[in-house]
Parts: structure tokens; C-alpha cells; sequence
């Protein structure tokens, strides 16, 4: 699985797919909930609470690719991976960066080169995997799982199908109703149900029970055996069989069926399904039983049509009257007293769908999963900040971040005291991101670094932590560098207690200057249109971060975050060496958008 996940988009599928999963898990549970506190409520509206869900799972998987993800801390799963390359790699990594656009920019190459050692070998997670080897190791199980998800999909597509070309060529076959008393009994029981389609009133031999398919020109179609029912009977099954018409069920059907079909090995699926059926089935009798029709004579008149069903074998495509399956609790249904019969309002109904969407929304854009290589991954980027090569050691920094492992944070210590200018700075930025308190006194130490920007990286990971013993030093740090004000005006806003307020307000005091919130200053606000016309261009976008214009950099920072693209990291990386604070700021933000949690360290 672990080569599988070296692909981005494979390992994108695989996130939306598990997170798309439990958040279906947690609408069907609201959806029970409801529907069990509706329990003495109309089956009509416990029918709509189960559709409305399930048509919120067609929507999951595309609201939850396209919104932007809201972070409330994610569930990860660790994936044991171990791709070890030969000796050179490390050699053939730092060429791949060398002749890159962002490596070739001066930023990159500041500070003196390490002398470190050179291991045997290497592991090196953010090289592509060799293809020749991917081919040898044969189907990952991912592919398998995926090949028989779809294969699952379209078994129940196809059955699908097959039972609406059944019913079609039913409805084909079948002959208009010769009885223009069923017809003029059909059209006034549709005028005051509502309905305004055209309805074909069909008999025919090979069905036992009434059926009911369609939506625009629906069909009722009647077996042979209704020439002999009495009148009564007439009117019961039409008006059961046009309060589907009315309630729109087939559409309903449709939709339901292919939610099975993508959800099919969710069993939490196939329980809604059911419940919704039943509650369907129940509406429609609610609907006879509200028109006037005795409890006691429907029940009977259900049971004689039902007699003629020995098994559910109509067609899904289309609604059987009586169903042999469902019929005890049907009884149970009719016969009960005081219950809610009446049938659903557009006006509740569309109150239903809005709230479902008004749920659905927010839980789209939620990213609560993730899978990451926590264990080995973790390794592979520590082993890599020992490597000669000051690329490879920033990029591990970066990295070990972003996977937000308390495993890294003692090799990221280390490496605050690394030869490199540019290492000690990421190191810093990795460690506010995985905001562990045996990272403070250490990161303190750097706040008189001889690099301005690794001071000033420190200044705001100790705010990033949000610990009150970062306080004092911040603002002994000011006397000996004035230039940190502002970071630690931000800083202590982050920390945010009332000693971290009071000394903040004091450094205002100091110099002169109007408060200011914390989300007005560094990342600042979205959406700048500098760089816009390059949104689709990763190298143009990469290009821009030297423009002369501080607002493109900016934008263009912006822009490479929103893409998401670990090929931008060391480009990003350079910008943190900006003359600009506003484009350092946002250099900082789109590091943390290109998250190898979520791209499964592809470079």
C-alpha cells in the first residue's frame, strides 16, 4: 500500500474516500436520531429524513473535495512505508534541486554547507519511486480494493437497469384500461391530490400486484385481476399508488438506488435504504387512510392484494403495493390509533432540506481524516536532517513540521543549531507548528541568533506554542533587537493571557502605535488578485515570488499555497528570507497548506 500512496491523486482518492466514509456514518447516525424522535410523527416526514440524508451522501464526496477544508485536528492513521534508495541518492536529490527554478534563486544557497558524514544509504520518501520497480511489486491493495469497489458499483448499476428495461418492456407490453370508470376515478383522485402530470392507467398479465414507475409520465400499471375488484378497492389502490406519483417516490427511488450502489459496502447504508422504503410504503398508506378510507377496510383490502404476491420479486424499478416482507409492520401501522397521518408540506419538506444542508455544509468542509506515514516517514525526514546537503536538511525541517509528530521535535532542536542559516530558520517555523513545550527554552536561545530571520522565525513559533514562560524572554529580547516589536506584539497575542495582554499593550505604548488583532498581521486576509492570472501556472507562479512588486510576491505566495503543490515548497522556503514582512507572512501560511499529511510526502 505504501507504494500506492507515493501517487497524490491515489492518495487523495484514498483520503476523500475514508473521510467521505465517516462523515456518511455521522449523517445516517443524526438521520437515525431524528427519525427515532420523530417516531410519533408522520411517516411521510421520517421518509423525507431518510431521503434527505441519503441524498446527502451523493453530495459528500463533491462538497468535500471542492470546499476549502476547515481544520478542527484530523484522525490519522500511521502507514509503515520503507522506500530506501542506493548511497547516491541524497546526490541525486540535491540535482534535482540544484537545477530547479526555486534552488537556483540566491536564498537558497545562504549559509555554509554542512560537513557532515555520509551514511551508507539513504531513504529519501520525497523522490518519485522508480517505475520499473512500482510495475515489478504488482496490484497494490489499493487498486484492488478499488477495482472491486467498482466493480461492486456497477453490479448494482446494472441491476439497476436491468429491472428499468424490465418494467419498460412491462409497461410496453401492457394495454390502456378499458374502464372509463377507473379513468375518471384516477383523474378526480389526482385533481385533489395535486397532481398535474399525465398518468397512463395500464393493465397487464404479468404483474400480480399494482406497480407505479415513473416521474414526468408516470405509469400505474394494474394486473387483470382488477376487473373483478369492487369499487372500493379501486379507489384504495389508486389512491395509495398516485400518492406516490404525488410525493415524486420514484425520483426518490432512483436516487436511494444509487446511493446503494456507491455506498454499497457501507451497511449503515443499506439499513437506510430499508427504513426509508418502509417509511415510504407507510406514507402512502397514511395518505388513503387521511383521504377518509377506514382503517380496518384498507387493511383488508392490502391484504387481499398482497395474497396475490408471494414473494418480492417486483421489479426495484418500480413501487409494488404489498410487499410480503413488510407487511406485519404495515398492519401494525394501519390499524394503530392516534397516529400523525397527515402527509408532508412542500413547506416542511423544503424546511428538511435546508436544515440537512445547513448540517451537510459544514460537515463537508470539515477535514477530519488524513492518512500519514507517521512512523517511518517521521525516520526517513530525521534521518535526512543529518545529510550534507543543506537542501535536504531544510526540506526534512519542513517536513517534520508539517507531520506534527513529537518524534521530530528533539531532531528539530538539533537542528536550531545547525551550520545553516536557513536550516535553523525552518527548524524554528517546524517547531511552532508542532507546538511542544520542551521546544521553548531552546527556541529562546535563538532569539539572539546571528541570522535576523531566525530571530525572527523564533519570536513567532514561541507565540505559535502559546506557553506564559515565553513571555519574559520576548520582551527581554526587545531591548537587544528592537526590529522583533511587531513579531512579538504578535507573538504575545497568541499566548494571550492577561499578563501576555498587558505586556503587548505596553510594547504599543512604547512605540506609539494603534493595537492591532492578531488575524490583521501576518497571513492577513485572502483572496489577493496580484498574481491571479497566474493561478494556473506553477512556474510563472514560482517566477513571481522574485518579482520587483511586493504585493505579487505576496499573491503569489498566496496562490501557491492555494495550489497546494509540494514542488513550491523550497521556493516557499526562500520566501521566508523575504525583505517583506507581509510576503514572509504569507510564505508562512502557504507552507502549512502544502501538508505532506495530505499528499502523502510525494516529492
Amino acid at each position: 500500500m505504501g507504494e500506492a500512496l507515493t501517487n497524490p491523486y491515489t492518495a487523495f482518492a484514498i483520503d476523500l474516500a475514508i473521510d467521505v466514509l465517516l462523515k456518511a456514518t455521522i449523517v445516517l447516525a443524526v438521520a437515525g436520531i431524528a427519525a427515532w424522535y420523530l417516531r410519533c410523527g408522520s411517516a411521510a416526514t421520517r421518509h423525507a429524513v431518510w431521503s434527505v440524508a441519503l441524498g446527502c451522501l451523493l453530495l459528500l464526496p463533491i462538497l468535500s473535495g471542492a470546499l476549502p477544508a476547515w481544520k478542527l485536528g484530523r484522525l490519522y492513521v500511521s502507514m509503515e512505508t520503507e522506500t530506501v534508495l542506493p548511497s547516491d541518492a541524497t546526490q541525486c536529490c540535491s540535482e534535482r534541486l540544484e537545477s530547479s527554478s526555486p534552488a537556483a534563486r540566491p536564498a537558497a544557497t545562504r549559509g555554509t554547507v554542512g560537513t557532515r558524514g555520509t551514511s551508507p544509504a539513504v531513504t529519501v520518501p520525497f523522490e518519485q519511486a522508480d517505475s520499473q520497480k512500482s510495475a515489478a511489486s504488482g496490484a497494490s491493495p489499493v487498486a484492488i480494493a478499488l477495482v472491486i469497489w467498482l466493480l461492486g458499483v456497477l453490479a448494482l448499476l446494472g441491476r439497476l437497469g436491468v429491472d428499468t428495461l424490465r418494467i419498460r418492456c412491462i409497461t410496453r407490453r401492457a394495454s390502456n384500461c378499458s374502464s372509463a370508470a377507473v379513468h375518471d376515478l384516477a383523474r378526480r383522485l389526482a385533481v385533489s391530490l395535486g397532481i398535474r402530470r399525465r398518468i397512463r392507467i395500464l393493465v397487464s398479465d404479468e404483474v400480480k400486484v399494482p406497480l407505479t414507475w415513473g416521474a414526468w409520465t408516470p405509469a400505474v400499471i394494474l394486473p387483470e385481476a382488477m376487473a373483478t375488484w369492487s369499487t372500493q378497492r379501486t379507489h384504495i389502490v389508486l389512491l395509495h399508488e398516485l400518492a406516490h406519483i404525488r410525493r415524486w417516490d420514484w425520483a426518490v427511488l432512483l436516487m436511494v438506488e444509487v446511493v446503494c450502489a456507491i455506498y454499497w459496502f457501507n451497511p449503515l447504508v443499506w439499513i437506510a435504504a430499508k427504513q426509508g422504503a418502509m417509511e415510504r410504503e407507510r406514507a402512502c398508506d397514511d395518505q388513503a387512510l387521511y383521504a377518509g378510507v377506514r382503517s380496518d377496510v384498507y387493511a383488508s383490502h392490502l391484504f387481499e392484494i398482497a395474497r396475490a404476491q408471494v414473494s418480492d420479486d417486483a421489479p426495484r424499478a418500480a413501487f409494488a403495493m404489498a410487499q410480503p416482507s413488510s407487511l406485519a409492520t404495515r398492519f401494525r401501522s394501519i390499524l394503530a390509533r392516534e397516529l400523525d397521518r397527515a402527509p408532508m408540506s412542500q413547506g416542511r419538506l423544503f424546511s428538511t432540506a435546508v436544515a440537512a444542508l445547513l448540517f451537510a455544509l459544514p460537515l463537508a468542509s470539515v477535514d477530519i481524516w488524513g492518512t500519514v506515514q507517521v512512523g517511518d516517514s517521521v525516520e526517513q525526514r530525521v534521518r535526512q536532517l543529518q545529510d550534507d546537503d543543506p537542501l535536504v536538511r531544510r526540506h526534512a525541517a519542513w517536513a517534520l513540521g508539517e507531520l506534527e509528530s513529537s518524534r521530530g521535535v528533539r531532531p528539530l532542536i538539533e537542528g536550531l543549531t545547525d551550520e545553516n542559516a536557513d536550516v535553523r530558520l525552518v527548524a524554528a517555523w517546524a517547531l511552532g507548528e508542532i507546538k511542544d513545550d520542551i521546544a521553548i527554552y531552546p527556541l529562546v536561545e535563538r532569539l539572539d541568533d546571528d541570522d535576523p530571520f531566525v530571530r525572527e522565525m523564533a519570536v513567532l513559533a514561541l507565540g505559535e506554542i502559546e506557553n506564559p514562560s515565553a513571555i519574559d524572554p520576548l520582551i527581554e529580547s526587545l531591548d537587544r533587537h528592537p526590529e522583533l516589536r511587531e513579531p512579538a506584539i504578535w507573538a504575545l497575542g497568541e499566548i494571550g493571557n492577561h499578563e501576555a495582554e498587558r505586556a503587548r499593550s505596553a510594547v504599543f505604548a512604547q512605540i506609539g502605535r494603534r493595537g492591532w488583532d492578531n488575524q490583521d498581521v501576518w497571513s492577513g486576509y485572502l483572496g489577493s488578485d496580484a498574481a491571479r492570472r497566474f493561478a494556473g501556472d506553477l512556474s510563472a507562479l514560482i517566477d513571481a515570488l522574485d518579482d520587483d512588486d511586493p504585493k505579487m510576491r505576496r499573491s503569489a505566495a498566496e496562490w501557491l499555497g492555494l495550489r497546494g503543490e509540494q514542488s513550491a515548497v523550497d521556493p516557499l522556503l526562500d520566501a521566508l528570507r523575504d525583505p517583506e514582512p507581509s510576503v514572509r507572512a504569507m510564505a508562512i501560511w502557504a507552507l502549512d497548506e502544502i501538508n505532506p499529511s495530505r499528499h502523502q510526502n510525494t516529492e
